[in-house]
């Protein structure tokens, strides 16, 4: 019994022993590290300003004010910013500027505001962005550089109002219309904020990556950005060789063809680009025999901004005045035509529209000489703003009037009423 009574004390003092070494060399530390990190987390600043175009990207653009900086060494640089009309003047904004940031822009109703899981998401992917931008600034454009480049590409095309009100209102009107169906609110509360969710699950660089090469532009004439940065557009071979100099193009004859066409400018002279009508990937280097390419990269920068243009000098645009005339101008319907092997574009009005017959006027009357009355039609659309309101595809021009510019679009498919 002494024996057992003995054992068990020698145990206990054991216990204690080791109770006693936990607490001090993992219990005490542990708490004292969760109390810290509980202080850190309490003083760390909600996460309100938010860039929807990234301030590792806008670092790029910063202008040169060393002169400045030499009358006045607390001038502060930044990027000279105007409205997508050109015609509030350039003003020269920290990249920090509160015109440049938007408020809880990426938090989702669920959010810890200190952390929010996208804007969080998209800091991780941004702190990656300078190395491997120095590394294209370099000539290194290996495809491991290439490829990032392609997923922040399609990142930010994605991040910006520009998209994200069209995407998220496209869904949302699906939601209405199931939920109209179902008599219940199940899909609105489901499909909510779902264009910002999908940023952190979403990889489309694979799609432009294989067409994917770098611009080097030797010239003094930057390249501007803007507030929706990423250009995407739909273009034939006239468009390209708008855009890129012919030795880097593919031959095409057919102008009714349209491919992807994204760019992306990097800093004043870098960009990205991707487009199936280049030759190679091999990057490509524009000198002062290809202003006019620079000059319409830039215009396309301008056209497709939501509100904002950005650049690195005061007037990067030579004739920015007639330029900015030209861009108020530019509103209302436009007629697009594809042919077997031509494409019209023009300003032009719907003046009928009875099923599966439409009647255009077109404005360009020279270019309507290119269709011929029967012919078949790819494709018939009339945008609005930019925004298709009209199209039909397996039709003809059934008939051409070649003085007042009417056209009429007939379906080949009849339905029986």
């Amino acid at each position: 019994m002494v024996d057992l009574v003995g054992g068990c004390l020698e145990a206990a003092v054991a216990i204690s022993v080791i109770i006693k070494n936990l607490w001090y060399v993992v219990i005490k530390p542990s708490i004292h590290f969760t109390v810290m990190c509980l202080r850190e987390l309490l003083r760390m600043p909600e996460k309100k300003n938010q860039h929807l175009v990234p301030a590792c990207y806008l670092k790029n653009f910063i202008a040169d004010v060393s002169y400045e900086k030499k009358v006045n060494p607390n001038f502060t640089s930044g990027i000279y910013v105007n409205d997508k009309n050109l015609t509030a003047g350039w003003k020269l904004r920290s990249i920090r500027h509160k015109t440049l940031v938007k408020s809880y822009f990426y938090n989702l109703p669920e959010d810890d505001s200190k952390q929010p899981v996208i804007e969080s998401y998209l800091s991780k992917v941004e702190g990656v962005y300078p190395k491997v931008f120095d590394e294209i600034r370099k000539g290194r454009t290996r495809n491991e550089n290439m490829s990032f480049m392609s997923y922040f590409v399609t990142l930010q095309l994605m991040r910006v109002e520009a998209f994200v009100e069209i995407f998220q209102g496209a869904w949302d009107k699906i939601a209405e219309w199931m939920d109209a169906f179902e008599g219940k609110d199940n899909y609105q509360s489901a499909l909510k904020d779902v264009a910002k969710r999908l940023l952190v699950s979403t990889d489309l660089g694979h799609v432009i990556h294989p067409h994917a090469t770098i611009i080097y532009n030797s010239t003094k004439f930057p390249f501007v950005t803007s507030d929706n940065p990423v250009v995407r557009r739909q273009v034939n071979i006239t468009d390209a060789l708008r855009v890129i100099p012919k030795r880097y193009l593919l031959e095409m004859e057919d102008e009714s063809t349209e491919v992807a066409f994204f760019f992306f400018p990097l800093s004043p002279n870098i960009a990205y680009l991707s487009c199936e009508m280049l030759k190679g990937q091999e990057s490509l280097h524009f000198s002062d025999i290809d202003l006019e390419n620079i000059f319409y990269l830039n215009y396309f920068s301008i056209v497709d901004s939501y509100s904002k243009v950005y650049s690195s000098v005061r007037e990067p645009i030579k004739g920015g005045e007639q330029l900015s005339k030209i861009l108020s101008s530019e509103s209302g319907l436009i007629v697009k035509i594809y042919t077997q092997s031509k494409r019209i574009i023009s300003v032009g009005s719907i003046k009928s529209d009875a099923n599966s017959v439409v009647t255009l006027k077109v404005e360009d009357l020279e270019g309507i000489k290119q269709i011929k009355e029967g012919e078949q039609v790819k494709l018939m659309e009339v945008l609005e703003d930019g925004v298709s309101i009209r199209g039909m595809r397996e039709c003809k021009a059934s008939s051409v009037n070649y003085t007042n510019g009417e056209v009429v679009i007939e379906s080949n498919i009849k339905l029986n009423t």
